[in-house]
């Protein structure tokens, strides 16, 4: 599956830590999406996460699904971390 960048722009404090962790969840047992990794600050309204899916599409439907509004959607092509950059989702795969 391909990774997709994921940037929300919410009401200062409409979204709790309890739940973004439910987001998270239901991003774990979704046939089409899988949760990758969330990043929020609640109390500068933002929110962004790394969620896998087969395409843009997809993302956008489950979203639109979970009542999260969405600014922007970008599939990932590479990703680091700590100086090591490799293609998106390759991290921890041992290549």
């Amino acid at each position: 599956m391909q990774q997709f960048l994921c940037i929300h722009t919410i009401p200062v404090g409409a979204i709790s830590r309890k739940q973004l962790a439910e987001f998270a969840e239901a991003a774990q047992h979704d046939a089409d999406v899988r949760g990758y990794r969330s990043f929020m600050s609640p109390s500068k309204g933002k929110l962004v996460c790394i969620l896998e899916a087969p395409d843009e599409a997809v993302v956008s439907s489950w979203f639109h699904k979970m009542g999260l509004p969405v600014d922007s959607i970008t599939r990932l092509e590479f990703e680091g971390e700590r100086g090591t950059v490799r293609e998106a989702g390759m991290m921890g795969a041992g290549v």
